[in-house]
């Protein structure tokens, strides 16, 4: 993204948490679920739903749950790893703009050694990867709760394509450490500007007198529940159904993507456009898919899937230097 839509945007949303509406709370301090102790799962839907993780979906839904793991969603954040970081840590250096930066490892740990928050050279231990395709980005932990995004990231692409390499985001650009999209700045901030897309039941957990993070998530990636709901009650059901009639485990999920269920799409022969069959009556669907996959500001993190999503989002609208006139995507705008 251009420097200066990046600022752009990154004030926007500050002034958002300026005005107490943003930043309320947050998660990599602790894998702990969201808001503290999980309640025993129940079907009674009086019962707020509770997230029980994607592992909890395996059982009964299978090819779901194969699909999904093999999707770029279950991979969005992954604890580092020997299966997990696909960039050269063999003690290669990166140089950029006068730092020359350091990819090593460390008593098995993945390590940097780059210009850190007061512009010196320091070692930082990686501790998460952030991506797969077509680039992976790290997430290093600085004081305060704040997980920060490396401004040097790995080309995950083949190398006959010009991938398998280390390069800068801002190439084209000094990014001194008091710079705004350093990575220890608070552009580059995963609590604030990643963690609501890129987790589960995320919890920013910001305290505005002390300007640290206590961020906690459901699930770690974009998992099952991120999309379908919280779904301890869905699972009451399906336990309380065993051996019984199957459509007694139907349920319990706080959005039901039903709004194709029985549509076709027709092609109009005088137009080449497709039709469909019947007229869409809420936009539940979309919603979901909207929460990560829209330009938006966020000034509430207590969304979950089948929530109004301008309740918590306030979308970017059709203006100059996002869409073009006729509504089609110029700047990232994330298809929604």
């Amino acid at each position: 993204m251009p420097r200066r839509r990046s600022i752009a945007l990154g004030l926007f949303l500050a002034l958002l948490a300026g005005l107490g509406v943003a930043w309320q709370s947050g998660l990599i301090g602790g894998a702990a679920p969201a808001g503290g102790t999980q309640r025993a799962a129940s079907a009674d839907p009086v019962v707020p739903p509770s997230y029980v993780g994607s592992a909890a979906c395996r059982d009964c839904h299978v090819d779901e749950y194969q699909r999904w793991q093999a999707s770029q969603h279950a991979v969005a954040i992954q604890a580092a790893g020997e299966q997990t970081v696909l960039g050269d840590f063999s003690g290669v250096e990166f140089r950029y703009r006068g730092v020359t930066s350091v990819f090593f490892r460390r008593d098995g740990k993945f390590m940097v050694r780059t210009d850190g928050p007061d512009g010196e050279l320091a070692d930082f231990e990686v501790r998460h990867t952030f991506g797969v395709h077509p680039l992976q980005q790290y997430l290093v932990e600085l004081d305060g709760g704040r997980v920060q995004a490396l401004g040097i990231a790995w080309d995950a692409r083949p190398a006959k394509t010009g991938g398998q390499r280390w390069f800068h985001l801002y190439p084209d650009e000094r990014i001194p450490h008091t710079d705004e999209l350093h990575w220890t700045q608070r552009q580059q901030n995963w609590n604030f500007m990643c963690s609501d897309c890129h987790s589960t039941g995320v919890r920013k957990n910001f305290d505005a007198a002390t300007g640290t993070f206590a961020t906690q998530w459901a699930e770690i990636s974009v998992g099952c529940e991120a999309c379908h709901g919280p779904g301890s009650n869905h699972v009451a059901l399906a336990r309380a159904a065993q051996g019984g009639d199957p459509a007694a485990a139907r349920g319990g999920l706080t959005v039901t993507f039903d709004e194709r269920k029985g549509v076709a799409w027709v092609i109009d022969p005088a137009t080449g456009n497709a039709t469909r069959s019947t007229t869409r009556e809420s936009s539940k669907e979309l919603d979901v898919c909207a929460q990560c996959h829209a330009r938006r500001g966020q000034f509430s993190d207590a969304y979950r899937a089948g929530d109004a999503f301008t309740d918590h989002y306030l979308p970017a609208l059709l203006g100059p230097g996002l869409y073009h006139a006729d509504g089609q995507q110029l700047d990232e705008v994330f298809n929604w």
